[in-house]
């Protein structure tokens, strides 16, 4: 009897041995499918000729990617096949920041994002960009984001501010003006996003009275080349100084251009102070550790 129930223990743990392999192996494979169809969705969204099969794969796409972040264990998938998306990590993998575009029609690119905390918690950004008002100066939440795809994300110690982090991103507005953003972003007590924060300032033009921004904004020419990074050896931000000129994409509109020089905000106090013309030349380009968002052949757009 004692002999039969020891069988039967073997055959059952041997069994429950069988089916926990299959449903791994099942899992695993399911899971490999699935950013197999992620992957695919991602670089039809991106590069597809026609603007239907853009947007039906940005559909698919979005779905399927918001329900795999929202897996348990998700943070520790890299998602590495997902060419097209911007991925950027805080130092110390406390969180991700991930963005990506759909171009529909050239008047027409839409922005999505995600702030995925490394313990679980993911917080969906929605692109309010068109519709905001007071772009410098105001404060929004995950549901107000003003979109763009980031293609720089570096930490910032304060004294006066505590922790927070600088995203610099571009929002391709229109067929006639693209917009780089240098936003601020920092997390409450609580671990809930927001972006903005008084950390700017600057000169009035009258030269007397001084402003403070809560992020930076620069909108210029579609068919221009606008640097706007961070130079680590300066400590600075460094961006093309922008003067008008007419439109040559939109008839009768003036918009703004490089001249040749750079301008930037150092920091100074804990805040970022804004200073006038750092090079006096014309260079090729501006001084920065790692070029981004230029125009040689492979060079993709998040500047790595």
């Amino acid at each position: 009897m004692l002999v039969h129930h020891h069988q039967t223990m073997r055959i059952f743990l041997l069994s429950l041995l069988i089916v926990s392999f299959l449903h791994n192996n099942m899992t695993g494979q399911d899971s490999a499918e699935a950013e197999n169809d992620l992957a695919f969705y991602c670089d039809v969204m991106t590069n597809a000729a026609e603007s239907r099969h853009r947007q039906s794969a940005m559909e698919k796409f979005n779905n399927l990617f918001f329900e795999a972040l929202n897996q348990k264990g998700s943070f520790g998938n890299s998602f590495d096949s997902l060419k097209w998306i911007s991925k950027k990590y805080a130092d110390d993998r406390s969180f991700r920041y991930l963005t990506w575009e759909a171009r529909i029609t050239d008047n027409d690119t839409r922005y999505f994002g995600v702030i995925q905390r490394a313990d679980g918690r993911v917080f969906e950004l929605n692109d309010n960009f068109k519709q905001a008002e007071g772009l410098a100066e105001e404060e929004y939440g995950t549901d107000s984001w003003l979109g763009g795809i980031c293609y720089h994300m570096m930490e910032v110690k304060s004294s006066a501010d505590g922790r927070y982090f600088l995203i610099f991103g571009l929002n391709r507005l229109n067929a006639a003006e693209n917009v780089k953003i240098v936003d601020v972003l920092f997390f409450s007590a609580e671990g809930v996003p927001y972006f903005g924060k008084p950390v700017f300032v600057r000169t009035h033009k009258d030269g007397k009275e001084e402003i403070t921004l809560n992020r930076l904004v620069f909108k210029y020419s579609a068919d221009a080349m606008m640097t706007v990074n961070y130079n680590p050896g300066m400590d600075m931000i460094m961006y093309d100084h922008l003067i008008p000129r007419m439109s040559r994409i939109k008839t009768n509109t003036e918009t703004l251009v490089p001249d040749g020089s750079y301008v930037g905000y150092e920091r100074k106090n804990d805040r970022w102070q804004y200073i006038d013309k750092i090079a006096t030349e014309v260079m090729d380009a501006a001084p920065r550790p790692k070029p981004v968002l230029d125009a040689r052949k492979g060079k993709k757009i998040f500047g790595n």
